[in-house]
């Protein structure tokens, strides 16, 4: 397997070396969050547009994430719930805070919480369409949104929270029994991207409990989803060089 996520990751960075002039990226929209962590809910399909005040500054903020859809985020499974973000161009980095409320309506208390950056391809291969960046080797100068390591993330319920690389916060010191809520703040940096490449429109904030005296882990996605992202970014490169 190892193999294989190797020489998938070199055939993606292959597909990203083309030059192009950078550009930047702001977030518009928000749409519903998704996935087996909500259970039997159905969230309205609103679409929550997003006011960036101050495009290319850190002075932006997204309160009540997710928005209009589902708020609070309530979890009856232990399992992802997934909320894509959609991005265009604006000139530089803008970062942006966020709040959140999520309830636990699971039968086990909450030891822990995990938040990940990713992506997501609208075409499903396996039983999960969700990627992390850390199967997906990026050449130099190219960057991808990111949690905010200048901003502390805070928590209600969890006292201590682990940046694992730039893409994963890891909670934990702390206890969310059934029925609680627990609130969350954390900031994101949405950076420039390769104007030629066009190599994303919108990514995907992963959010995950961890059921009390469960050891808190990365799962790295099978070969099959990672085919999938390649297939959902190629189809963009394919697309931006055809018009």
């Amino acid at each position: 397997m190892n193999k294989i996520i190797k020489r998938i990751a070199a055939t993606l960075t292959i597909s990203l070396t083309f030059s192009g002039t950078a550009q930047a990226r702001i977030i518009t929209s928000i749409s519903p969050p998704g996935g087996a962590g909500q259970g039997d809910v159905l969230c309205p399909q609103v679409q929550t547009p997003v006011d960036t005040a101050f495009p290319n500054s850190n002075q932006n903020q997204i309160n009540n994430f997710p928005g209009l859809s589902c708020t609070p985020k309530t979890f009856r499974e232990i399992a992802p719930i997934d909320t894509k973000l959609f991005v265009e161009a604006s000139g530089g980095t803008t970062g942006y805070l966020l709040s959140e409320t999520v309830v636990n309506n699971t039968n086990s208390n909450w030891g822990g919480f995990n938040f990940q950056i990713g992506f997501q391809s609208d075409t499903a291969f396996g039983e999960d369409n969700f990627a992390s960046p850390a199967v997906i080797s990026v050449p130099r100068g190219f960057t991808i949104p990111t949690f905010d390591s200048d901003t502390t993330p805070t928590s209600s319920k969890f006292s201590q929270v682990k940046a694992d690389g730039s893409f994963n916060l890891n909670w934990s010191g702390g206890t969310v029994a059934p029925g609680e809520t627990v609130d969350f703040q954390f900031a994101l940096s949405v950076p420039d991207d390769l104007d030629n490449n066009d190599f994303y429109n919108s990514f995907t904030i992963r959010q995950l409990p961890v059921a009390s005296g469960v050891n808190q882990s990365q799962t790295v996605p099978e070969p099959s989803l990672i085919f999938g992202l390649l297939s959902f970014l190629g189809f963009g490169l394919i697309r931006k060089k055809n018009f």
